[in-house]
């Protein structure tokens, strides 16, 4: 049975009996569960719990470096609270960072997960799931009704009771699940390349003279789109230079040699770009490391859209 219950200092919060039997609740557990264990499979992990098996952090970082080619220290099984909570608030501010939501829609936090807090694992997983592109949709309108028990203070004397309902998902017919969607749109490099194979090379010139003044900047220079940029040390750079500030060299790998560091440090591009407000490609980090043209392609024209003017 999946964990219902948070306690803080000042009021309990216990899922009720009708929730944690709903059909629908159930049917969402499994699906994440099946998703999941799909993602993990290289890994030789299997989840048979959600609140159980995230808590403390350990296989949710081998989720998210499997969805984000994230890069997670991942140090001895933590057996202390106190360094499962740190192991936890490592991977949930990564976790956080890669889903890039308004701090003020997060419904989930260090305390709530390692508490085994069913309503806000879900969160977690849904906003996962959405944001990476779970293969078939949630089910709509999944809700949870949580009872929360004020427990009496000096202000108020005598306990109280109330009840919320939290919606978990809403209309995912609706949803656009993030980028994953829109990778079975056609787009402009899609019809150039199909029907206008002659003007690939004019593209590349374009976008490849383009990167190569900005980069110019940094003493830096790129000859070859495919080679140049799937390391993403450049796709870095750029953005560095665009929007004019300082990417500390810690946060990723200078000179890449290892296929998950250049995983990382695209990946790392690609949030950047969206912290500026351009809309993510239509191509993933794995793309631009193995070197697809088009999909490097479509990150530079992204680039070159928003800063043609700049340089």
């Amino acid at each position: 049975m999946e964990s219902g219950m948070y306690e803080s200092a000042d009021f309990k919060r216990q899922v009720s009996s009708e929730s944690l039997s709903d059909p629908k609740i159930k049917a969402l557990m499994q699906q994440l569960r099946e998703w999941i264990n799909d993602v993990l499979t290289d890994d030789h992990i299997v989840v048979k719990n959600l609140c159980e098996d995230l808590y403390d952090g350990q296989v949710l970082s081998h989720l998210i470096e499997s969805l984000a080619g994230a890069k997670i220290e991942h140090k001895e099984v933590a057996q202390s609270v106190a360094t499962q909570k740190a192991k936890l608030t490592e991977v949930l501010n990564q976790t956080n960072y890669y889903l890039q939501m308004n701090p003020e829609s997060i419904k989930w936090s260090v305390d709530n997960i390692h508490n085994k807090y069913l309503p806000s694992v879900l969160h977690l997983l849904v906003a996962l799931a959405r944001h990476y592109g779970i293969p078939k949709r949630l089910p709509s309108f999944v809700t949870i009704k949580v009872i929360q028990i004020n427990k009496a203070s000096a202000a108020n004397p005598e306990p109280s009771e109330e009840t919320n309902v939290e919606q978990i998902t809403g209309d995912e017919e609706r949803e656009t699940y993030n980028f994953a969607a829109r990778q079975q749109e056609r787009d402009v490099f899609d019809t150039l390349f199909d029907s206008a194979p002659d003007r690939v090379n004019n593209v590349k010139e374009k976008l490849l003279t383009f990167s190569s003044n900005m980069l110019s900047k940094m003493d830096r220079t790129c000859g070859n789109i495919e080679e140049d940029f799937a390391s993403g040390v450049n796709l870095i750079f750029m953005m560095s230079i665009a929007e004019s500030y300082y990417v500390p060299l810690y946060s990723f790998t200078l000179e890449p040699d290892a296929y998950d560091h250049k995983l990382h440090n695209v990946t790392l591009a690609l949030n950047l770009m969206m912290e500026a407000g351009i809309e993510r490609p239509k191509c993933t980090a794995e793309s631009i490391v193995s070197r697809d043209l088009k999909s490097t392609l479509r990150v530079l024209f992204a680039i070159y859209t928003k800063y043609k003017h700049q340089m």
